[in-house]
């Protein structure tokens, strides 16, 4: 039996930052969920994983297929199990295994006698195994596992090459709901280029906004900037002999605010913590930045269609030091003086300077 559909809300809580070209897209995935007649929340890492597709046998201790001996209830979420590893793609585990589920109510149903494909982990503290769905959410019945079950078996046997996927997916705003979806980019172009000698690789997304790499060893970066006017941030994997990597894109407007800061003596304002806030107020808003230079250039990348306000401090939290002393384009210390920046679809602003005043009371 499977969980119940998921009813009350499902977080996505991004972390996007833009550091160095190379990191996976990360996020926690917050979810609502009625079992049983109750409420609980389920917590699992990874945007990738999110939109479907597992690559997750890097850092996990085990990963197999298996049958569970026993089923023990701990707590009223918690189990603890008996399992027989039988298909072993990761680790050497024992020919018993004895596992405790954190977070237990998220997966579906356990039971004694049903096989699984198992990811797990063991804990730093105590050295027990763990089936946590935090970061082993890919577990699962093996009737609903074929797909990844038969990648890890092409996996296994690739000698010379390895695997990056991974997923693109697009934020909607949704009217009729009044929330924000997440929509799958299907017959999307993805290309992967090698660092070493620049060969070029190239594949296209499925139906569900999935993708797929077969490469060489080496370093690759890749992009999804294959289509005018839409823009995704690029990312980067190695690959070795049966690794799998996995990557996911979220792609947005082609928009660009841009520009320079200076001090209020006149010079560039280095490592300008600059900020970008809709004037709508929408909650959630985010855009890949690039942080402030020695030159006081600051860039936001990705940014939809609207009008922004852009500033220091300017999103603060009331009272604290930050808001005290904050200030907008084109260089006022309130919100009622700022001049907001429009941008269209796809549209590039890099005019947008600005110099602080002398430190004075809004």
């Amino acid at each position: 039996m499977s969980l119940p559909p998921i009813r009350a809300l499902s977080i996505f809580l991004l972390v996007a930052t833009s550091v160095l070209v190379g990191t996976p897209l990360s996020a926690q995935i917050l979810e609502g969920r009625e079992d049983h007649g109750r409420m609980i929340e389920c917590l699992r890492s990874g945007l990738g994983k999110g939109l479907g597709w597992e690559c997750a046998t890097e850092g996990h201790t085990f990963v197999f297929v298996g049958s569970i001996l026993s089923v023990t209830k701990i707590s009223e979420t918690e189990k603890r199990l008996q399992l027989a590893p039988e298909e072993v793609f990761r680790g050497k585990p024992d020919s018993r295994l004895t596992v405790t589920t954190g977070q237990g109510a998220c997966f579906p149903e356990i039971r004694a006698g049903d096989k699984w494909l198992f990811y797990l982990m063991r804990d730093d503290k105590d050295n027990t195994l763990r089936l946590d769905y935090y970061n082993s959410s890919g577990s699962k019945p093996v009737a609903d596992a074929h797909e990844e079950i038969d990648r890890l078996r092409r996996l296994a046997q690739m000698v010379d090459s390895g695997m990056v996927l991974g997923s693109v997916y697009r934020f909607f705003w949704d009217d009729v709901k009044k929330r924000t979806d997440i929509r799958a980019m299907p017959n999307h172009r993805l290309l992967a280029t090698r660092v070493s000698g620049g060969t070029r690789y190239t594949t296209t997304t499925d139906g569900n906004g999935r993708y797929e790499f077969e490469l060489p060893p080496g370093v690759y970066d890749l992009t999804a900037n294959t289509v005018p006017g839409l823009w995704a941030r690029s990312g980067g994997a190695g690959v070795s002999p049966g690794s799998c990597s996995g990557l996911a894109f979220e792609i947005r407007s082609d928009g660009m605010i841009a520009g320079r800061v200076k001090a209020a003596n006149g010079k560039p304002l280095k490592d300008a913590a600059v900020t970008l806030v809709p004037v709508s107020g929408a909650v959630g808003f985010s855009a890949w930045s690039k942080a402030g230079d020695e030159h006081g250039y600051f860039e936001f990348r990705g940014v939809n269609p609207g009008r922004y306000l852009v500033g220091i401090g300017i999103a603060a939290q009331p009272g604290s030091p930050e808001w005290e002393s904050r200030v907008y384009y084109p260089g006022v210390r309130s919100k009622e003086e700022a001049v907001a920046v429009g941008l269209g679809e796809a549209e590039k602003r890099s005019d947008i300077n600005f110099q602080l005043p002398n430190l004075a009371a809004p």
